[in-house]
């Protein structure tokens, strides 16, 4: 008993620590025994890292381990182990009144670790539904500027058809036919990289929705679990706050426009094009996959498949954008930057 109040204790101590928050591995680690994270892990065949066997993998090993399954049978039979056994046939008999059947302290406490994530994943859910309702607006607009592309793309096809049946031996149709059919390659590409974004954040989305939905029954989940008497009232939804954005403004450094030689047209309207919507929407939007690197206050946003785009924030909603550079030579070029 007197290990498992100080278990119960250092469990507390994490979650007024962590703000509410308290890792599933972390749970698994204190409150279930070491055979029986032995034996789930076993049924599934995963290997335990460090080079342990199953019989004789730690605690600390294999809970980490069993935390990281996705798959939702799986899930479910790693959050049983955090149900005592024979709970299932207690809830189903009648409770007899009794004086011993006051709360102890152990469970008291259980009840408050299980509280508090119930907490920690309905704000998870939030963040999972604004994520989702973001992807859904930027998909509508990208859907919105395909369709004007490809209108700006048939009057601009039309207009060569007509110029072609004009054209005269003097030089200047023929210019102006040929700027006709580079604009239209030049739509065609943008159309070709709208499409891609299009893709990118119908993933995305799917993605969230899926996420969604397993935190909706997680929380729901969590919910039945603890008793009736300490369940909090739903509090009323909060009013959606006024929708403010606010223009980062871009300062490029002349390492920036250097970095820029030697890159292809379309690579260098790419990098100016994800830049263009940070400034506009912000770290939140799911194609830049904006980040910040180790060790260093600087940046870095998706320009395309292969470049990023590495920056530094001024303050006052200001940028220094630093360099254009290939995926693969990211280590090098943060070298580079931290010696700026």
């Amino acid at each position: 008993m007197a290990g498992a109040s100080l278990t119960l204790k250092k469990l507390a101590e994490r979650v007024l620590a962590g703000s509410g928050e308290l890792p599933l591995a972390l749970l698994l680690e204190h409150l279930v025994s070491v055979d029986r994270l032995r034996d789930l892990a076993r049924k599934h065949g995963l290997s335990p890292k460090g080079g342990f066997r199953i019989d004789k993998a730690p605690a600390h090993v294999l809970a980490p381990l069993l935390a990281e399954q996705r798959e939702s049978d799986r899930v479910d039979e790693v959050l049983a182990l955090l149900v005592p056994e024979g709970r299932s046939e207690a809830k189903r008999m009648p409770k007899a009144p009794s004086t011993e059947s006051a709360a102890s302290p152990d469970a008291a406490a259980v009840l408050a670790l299980r509280e508090a994530e119930i907490v920690r994943l309905r704000d998870d859910l939030e963040r999972a539904r604004e994520s989702a309702a973001r992807a859904q607006k930027r998909e509508g607009e990208l859907t919105k500027r395909l369709e004007d592309g490809e209108r700006d793309m048939v009057v601009l096809r039309q207009q060569v058809e007509r110029s072609a049946r004009r054209a005269e031996p003097d030089a200047s149709p023929r210019d102006e036919g040929a700027a006709l059919r580079r604009r239209v390659r030049e739509l065609e590409d943008e159309r070709d990289g709208l499409l891609a974004a299009d893709e990118a954040l119908r993933r995305q989305l799917a993605h969230n929705q899926s996420r969604l939905r397993g935190l909706e029954a997680e929380v729901e989940e969590l919910r039945e679990a603890v008793p009736k008497g300490r369940r909090k009232k739903k509090d009323p939804p909060p009013e959606p706050p006024p929708e403010s954005r606010s223009f980062r403004l871009p300062w490029f450094l002349p390492s920036f426009y250097k970095s820029l030689e030697g890159k292809d047209r379309r690579a260098v309207e790419r990098a100016f094009q994800a830049v263009l919507l940070f400034c506009t929407e912000g770290h939140s939007y799911p194609g830049l996959e904006v980040k910040q690197m180790g060790g260093q206050d600087t940046w870095s946003l998706r320009a395309s498949l292969g470049l990023r785009v590495y920056f530094r924030p001024r303050g006052d909603g200001e940028i220094e954008l630093l360099e254009l550079a290939d995926r693969e030579e990211q280590h090098t070029t943060l070298r580079r930057l931290k010696d700026r």
